[in-house]
């Protein structure tokens, strides 16, 4: 689905058809169509609306420009990691060292010791 209505003044007609279309792919897809996200920028598809109250709050507020898979309202979730790329190798802890240019070293006693754990913690605030 196109998606640069986004991006449009909220008064033009491409805003408007946008919009609308919105609006009807959520209710196609809502479970309960009378409390639907709302994908407008001070809801952040946290609060739940009719349809009326949503199309209102996307022209007065406007949408929410990053959310692009509309997931809230019947995109399948799609997982933006590359399944070609290998995991990040970690050492005996877990952690991934290489990341971060960290070795076990680092840490030193932290993982048996809780006072040098909390030194550990002071270092990273300084």
């Amino acid at each position: 689905m196109d998606k640069s209505w986004m991006y449009a003044d909220r008064r033009s007609r491409e805003y408007e058809v946008g919009v609308e279309g919105f609006l009807k792919f959520a209710m196609e897809n809502s479970r309960n169509v009378n409390l639907i996200h709302c994908p407008c920028i001070k809801c952040g598809n946290i609060l739940q609306y009719g349809i009326a109250v949503i199309r209102d709050h996307m022209y007065i507020n406007g949408v929410d420009t990053s959310y692009q898979s509309w997931i809230w309202h019947g995109e399948p979730y799609v997982s933006v990691a590359n399944a070609n790329e290998p995991f990040p190798r970690t050492n005996e802890q877990g952690y991934v060292s290489e990341t971060v240019d960290m070795e076990d070293t680092d840490f030193g006693d932290s993982l048996n010791d809780p006072y040098e754990f909390l030194n550990v913690l002071g270092d990273g605030d300084k």
